[in-house]
């Protein structure tokens, strides 16, 4: 483990760029840093927030999320992005943004955290289950244009 590893949330226009390289890995449709930026800007408007593991000043992990409310599960934490640095990856950063993220949700007065993945994501969907979250349904979309 990393002797200078915090969790922060990237707040600042320089913090958001310095996210670009890890967020890329899960967003491939980004291609700068200022892609990243004008996103993350649009959706902070929607409650949107990005926490981050920073590893000696550098971020190795990210978690976008935003609080939301509906009838299916009331007040819940959605997780729009959760993604490691390949290179960061099995040293448990995933697991410390999840955790953060559930201290989060509490604090809000959340009942659930939530997170969609893709059907092919196996990966993902192991740490998810070890991580105990179920898969409680299936994500239907339809492009519209």
């Amino acid at each position: 483990m990393a002797n200078n590893l915090i969790l922060r949330h990237a707040e600042t226009e320089a913090d958001i760029r310095a996210c670009f390289p890890v967020m890329r890995q899960l967003r491939p449709q980004l291609q700068t840093p200022e892609d990243l930026l004008a996103n993350v800007t649009l959706q902070s408007e929607q409650g949107y927030r990005l926490l981050a593991v920073w590893v000696d000043g550098k971020p190795v992990a990210l978690a976008g999320y935003r609080r939301l409310d509906n009838m299916i599960h009331g007040r819940f934490l959605y997780v729009d992005d959760l993604v490691t640095d390949a290179e960061g990856r099995g040293q448990r950063h995933g697991e410390r943004l999840l955790q953060a993220l559930g201290e989060l949700g509490r604090a809000e007065g959340c009942r659930q955290l939530v997170l969609d993945t893709a059907l092919a994501n196996a990966l993902a969907q192991r740490f998810y289950f070890r991580s105990g979250l179920l898969a409680r349904g299936l994500h239907f979309s339809m492009d519209l244009q």
